[in-house]
């Protein structure tokens, strides 16, 4: 899945009118290393961190839809992150990076 939302983005970032070259060139440049340094993490961690990631929520209600609070899915989340920045801190800094890049840019 972690692959899927790579490739995803490159597609955008290429297909992009309205992002300067020198900026798709970044863009490109970072998800080429985190696709690099993902190639280590275990794929068990990159599911954990996929599905720790994904928090649906019932709607007007601080529950999720399976029926854990919402404190409770936020810890399990904290806690993925803060074992993969552990484990594979330079993953966990690529992403950083790509996510700040993005926002930088607005998108």
């Amino acid at each position: 899945m972690v692959e899927d939302r790579i490739r995803n983005i490159e597609a955008r970032v290429q297909a992009s009118t309205s992002l300067p070259d020198a900026a798709k060139a970044e863009l490109l440049e970072l998800l080429a290393a985190l696709r690099v340094e993902l190639q280590g993490v275990k794929k068990e961690h990159l599911e954990r961190a996929e599905s720790a990631a994904n928090i649906p929520s019932t709607p007007g209600s601080l529950e999720t839809a399976h029926g854990e609070t919402l404190d409770d899915a936020l810890g399990a989340l904290t806690g993925t992150v803060t074992a993969l920045e552990a484990t594979h801190p330079r993953a966990a800094a690529l992403a950083n990076r790509l996510a700040i890049a993005l926002a930088n840019m607005g998108i």
